[in-house]
């Protein structure tokens, strides 16, 4: 499924992008294009009027000049005096010249009226006429006839330019952008596969938290469901005492899966974030020595101390949620009991760090080996047999580091130095 996702994701971004990158190639190419030809064109005029120039004021025609400038313009240049060809070729190359000079006459003729034949109007400016045209293989050019007063009479001019080289720039400047845009788009449609991989990564993630957490939650229905199912069927032929004991055992089998019920329950609630918060100004102090009071009674029983050390000076109140603090300090004196041997101890301590306040929770129990520091805060986790207890699901853990998240705040796990487990709970003052 998730597969499937990448590849449409990676498709839509690289086809989006991909038509837009390609929108902007295309208009850069055509502005390169229109610039490389406007250059072309006024580099043509501008040579027309140089030779126009050139040849009015002379008082008679240079024919090296002449031949130097085609050469360095790549002209052709046609000269006639009073309407007689004064320059002419009989080879193959003169041929050629003949006619696109013949096609030239018939262009300017034809679309501007323009005989070059005839004397200009104005014995005092030259009269030009510029244009392209296409010979017989279709190849074009850049055209310009003029006819040209000078002191003693008047010529008329013909000049024939290839647009070949034009062409050729054009064509290397089109594949040269096409080629870009096309390893563009994949080096994008790349970028767009790794990216997407990050992108649904946490989905992926949460998604399989999910099965897991519907898997997990499914196992550990099942337990007491099979008890209280199983404690129902003896009591329809069990004695009056034994009726008693079975109906216990589904009171206590009730109780647990309600408590299981409210934790996943309250685990969904942190995932939509529809928790519900009430904040108000804590005395920290306060906080610790109800929760270790809290849970004397119950440590007594297992010949456990429990210790609070709390600082000289008093700290500054923190705002929180004082229900969901207790929440927390409450899962973790329940873990700690529950981990701890006869005789052991706790301690809890309080302490302001830099800008936060820490509470410790201290047990010597066996401990928590460093590879699973993280892993216990996973849903339904259990390190082993021998730290499962049956009245521990494996979600207190996951929940009390949910509320530290809401808070801004972090809890960690530690080793406790002679052994046992330190968690650490660091909360904002502010």
């Amino acid at each position: 499924m998730f597969k499937r996702l990448r590849i449409r994701l990676t498709v839509i971004c690289t086809l989006i992008t991909g038509i837009i990158l390609a929108g902007m190639a295309w208009g850069a190419f055509y502005i390169s294009q229109s610039q490389l030809t406007h250059r072309a064109q006024a580099s043509f005029l501008s040579d027309m009027n140089s030779i126009l120039f050139h040849l009015q004021s002379q008082t008679f025609i240079d024919h090296t000049w002449l031949s130097q400038t085609e050469a360095n313009g790549n002209l052709m240049i046609d000269i006639m005096d009073k309407g007689i060809p004064i320059l002419y070729s009989k080879n193959k190359q003169g041929e050629i010249r003949t006619q696109l000079f013949a096609k030239a006459y018939q262009t300017a003729l034809e679309e501007f009226n323009f005989d070059v034949r005839r004397p200009p109007d104005s014995h005092l400016q030259a009269q030009q006429v510029n244009f392209e045209f296409v010979d017989y293989t279709g190849q074009k050019y850049y055209g310009a006839v003029a006819s040209v007063p000078l002191s003693k009479g008047w010529i008329g001019i013909t000049i024939v330019k290839s647009q070949i080289k034009d062409e050729q720039q054009i064509f290397y400047l089109f594949w040269t952008f096409l080629g870009l845009t096309l390893l563009s788009i994949f080096f994008l449609g790349l970028f767009a596969w790794l990216f997407t991989a990050r992108a649904i990564k946490p989905v992926e993630e949460s998604r399989k938290r999910q099965i897991e957490f519907v898997s997990a939650a499914s196992h550990e229905l099942r337990s007491p469901l099979a008890v209280i199912q199983a404690s129902i069927s003896a009591m329809e032929s069990a004695s009056l005492t034994q009726a008693q004991r079975f109906s216990q055992t589904i009171t206590e089998e009730c109780r647990r899966m309600s408590q299981l019920i409210a934790d996943m329950l309250t685990l969904a609630g942190a995932d939509s974030g529809t928790w519900p918060v009430h904040w108000e100004e804590a005395e920290m102090e306060t906080l610790v020595l109800s929760a270790a009071e809290h849970f004397e009674p119950i440590a007594e029983k297992k010949k456990i101390s429990i210790t609070s050390v709390l600082p000289d000076t008093p700290l500054p109140k923190c705002r929180c949620d004082i229900l969901r603090i207790d929440q927390v300090l409450s899962i973790l004196l329940d873990n700690a009991i529950s981990y701890t041997p006869e005789g052991g101890k706790i301690v809890l301590t309080l302490t302001r760090y830099h800008k936060s306040i820490q509470i410790r929770v201290i047990d010597n129990g066996p401990g928590i080996p460093n590879e699973l520091k993280e892993a216990i805060f996973q849903r339904f986790y259990r390190v082993d047999s021998s730290r499962s207890k049956k009245d521990h699901y494996g979600l207190g853990l996951c929940i009390a580091r949910e509320i530290a998240a809401l808070h801004r705040g972090k809890l960690l796990a530690e080793d406790t130095p002679g052994g046992g487990s330190t968690f650490v709970l660091s909360l904002p003052r502010e």
